[in-house]
């Protein structure tokens, strides 16, 4: 793997994990920013390094194991990406402009990550990923609400007239399976409802429990 077949365009806190989930279930391999963290071959440092420089990234090695990525970092680079793998599909994931920022400010603008002692290595590298591409790049307007959600708008707008209509879904979680299969050609997996998972509510709760998951592995190793 490594090429990918699926490139998510989506902003963060658009159900992207969801998404995620559900490529898994269909039988692709989904790169998301909470799998980066579980995966001991993933280099948070490499996707720092191409958000901030204009060097060439190895984007097959940075994605090796992974047929499909959603969600940030990869979204960061969906264009590059989309330029990268021309045959990729893109889906974009997309939702209500007021309550995608109430969400981002309950969950991406708050890591209860404080205590540095109190998280494995892999966790803060990949916490100082994130605030360089996403806190500090993507989200860097987050303070002015109006600026956030006119960008947020702004980039939906943009990938649509950008990405190929033959190559583009927009889409939303509560619409289920079916524009997805019908986008990628497959049928439905059936009696297997469509995931809806990493609720806002549960962001700090479900960040633990990979915390956790980590830990496990460390130990194990």
């Amino acid at each position: 793997m490594g090429q990918l077949k699926i490139i998510g365009a989506g902003y963060g806190r658009t159900g992207t994990l969801s998404l995620c989930r559900a490529l898994d279930i269909l039988g692709y391999s989904c790169h998301h920013m909470e799998k980066m963290l579980l995966d001991d071959t993933q280099d948070p440092a490499l996707f720092q390094e191409a958000y901030q420089s204009n060097s060439k990234p190895d984007w097959d090695h940075m994605f090796r194991g992974y047929d499909a990525a959603v969600d940030w970092p990869a979204a960061a680079f969906w264009e590059d990406l989309m330029k990268q793998y021309p045959d990729a599909k893109v889906i974009l994931t997309v939702r209500d402009p007021e309550l995608w920022y109430k969400s981002v400010g309950n969950t991406i603008q708050d890591w209860p990550m404080e205590d540095s002692s109190a998280w494995p290595d892999k966790m803060m590298r990949s916490r100082k990923m994130a605030r360089a591409i996403v806190k500090e790049g993507e989200l860097k307007l987050y303070a002015d609400k109006q600026a956030m959600i006119e960008q947020f708008k702004q980039h939906i707008a943009y990938v649509c007239a950008t990405v190929p209509r033959d190559r583009l879904l927009v889409f939303e979680p509560s619409q289920g399976w079916e524009p997805i299969c019908n986008f990628l050609g497959v049928d439905p997996p059936p009696g297997v409802p469509y995931p809806h998972l990493n609720k806002g509510t549960l962001f700090k709760e479900r960040l633990i429990q990979v915390r956790d998951k980590l830990r496990e592995q460390l130990n194990k190793a």
